[in-house]
């Protein structure tokens, strides 16, 4: 039997820790890697069918053409270089940023997003669309102010919080962390640690969580204006700390 080999997981940002055994090029099983220190062995539904996923038979694995109302099957060098001449023919006719690249969402395939970026850059293009744009807005607006760049993120620090705010989310299903169910299970049990859940849904997250603020739909913003209200009033917020790092808060 084939032994045991450490990857890890393209399905999602988390990309938890797998174990795989392997059959030639195809998966034939997968296990969550204990030894990785991020996931620690767990392995939601979608890791654990990563083989259905990599061997499913609908799954695209070469190019095809549109020819009329079907698809043909072409060789990979006649696709590259087929698109390559319609991509000149476009740019010379209209300009570089008439191209766009729609691609690297959270999947977790990264280096399709670094792939896609070099590609645009080499045209001359900056139009780069992606399933964040939905959904991640204003986290990668924030991510570009404060590191230079909006796809280098940080991490949420679960383990070193003190007090935690899952504000539309919940993971405890969505798995917006790595091995969520027991790392929020593992910090209920950390004396002072304190969880709050702002949802108007009685989530499997909010049933854990010491506040569970239950908005109507749509007021999240004031709850934002009041809970900044109160910082400022009150005399809460680290002025100093705020000057050296943040433009135009006044």
């Amino acid at each position: 039997m084939s032994e045991w080999q450490k990857t890890s997981c393209v399905l999602c940002f988390n990309n938890c820790g797998l174990e795989v055994i392997t059959e030639g090029n195809k998966i034939v099983k997968a296990r969550g890697d204990k030894e990785n220190p991020r996931s620690q062995g767990y392995l939601c539904r979608k890791g654990a069918s990563i083989a259905y996923f990599q061997n499913n038979p609908e799954r695209l694995r070469f190019p095809l053409k549109r020819v009329g109302d079907r698809f043909e099957r072409i060789s990979w060098d006649k696709a590259l270089d087929e698109i390559a001449d319609k991509l000149k023919e476009i740019v010379q006719a209209h300009g570089p940023r008439s191209i766009a690249y729609m691609g690297g969402g959270g999947q977790g395939c990264h280096f399709e997003t670094a792939f896609g970026l070099r590609f645009l850059s080499g045209l001359g293009s900056k139009n780069h669309y992606s399933p964040l744009a939905q959904e991640l807005t204003g986290f990668f607006w924030v991510n570009g102010k404060a590191f230079g760049r909006q796809y280098m993120h940080s991490f949420p620090d679960i383990q070193g919080s003190d007090f935690l705010v899952f504000w539309g989310a919940n993971p405890m299903v969505s798995h917006d962390i790595p091995n969520a169910p027991v790392a929020i299970r593992n910090k209920k049990k950390e004396p002072g640690f304190l969880m709050a859940v702002v949802d108007p849904r009685v989530t499997e997250t909010a049933k854990l969580a010491d506040i569970h603020l239950r908005l109507r739909p749509g007021t999240d913003a004031l709850l934002f204006k009041a809970m900044i209200k109160i910082l400022l009033t009150e005399g809460l917020v680290a002025k100093d700390y705020l000057a050296a790092r943040v433009d135009g808060f006044e």
